[in-house]
């Protein structure tokens, strides 16, 4: 996956893994899968819930997909999904970036259904935390 030009910063997103299922183990590497709770800031603020599958490679490196639903507090719903790569940056942490689809029916933030977005993350197994910033992709 090419990494397009960053744009402007949409939002930023907090997690916190509350569960994690191993789902396969095999000589080339071990799936994972994480369910988050997420707060999202910047253009809009929401909470939300996600699943995040990651491929975790045996040279260190990671693929991952993940969908996940928010809510404003004013009832807007949106729902988000992309994919992308990591790599292992110590043990226990990981850095990642990928693209990042969403899809509204609110009105107020029907500018989400055109955008692409961009987003640059780390995570820590210890902690179970997340952190990521997504830009707009031109």
């Amino acid at each position: 996956m090419s990494k397009k030009t960053k744009g402007d910063l949409l939002v930023e997103n907090t997690g916190k893994m509350v569960s994690t299922s191993v789902r396969e183990i095999s000589p080339t590497g071990i799936k994972l899968e994480y369910n988050s709770q997420d707060q999202t800031k910047g253009k809009y603020k929401a909470n939300g819930v996600s699943t995040t599958t990651v491929w975790l490679k045996t040279d260190g490196t990671a693929e991952w997909e993940t969908k996940g639903i928010e809510t404003t507090n004013e009832g807007d719903f949106i729902a988000a999904w992309g994919k992308g790569t990591g790599k292992n940056t110590s043990p226990t942490t990981q850095s990642w970036e990928g693209e990042v689809h969403f899809m509204t029916q609110s009105k107020k933030l029907s500018w989400l259904n055109d955008v692409k977005g961009w987003v640059e993350g780390s995570g820590n197994q210890v902690t179970g935390e997340s952190h990521g910033k997504i830009y707009e992709q031109k």
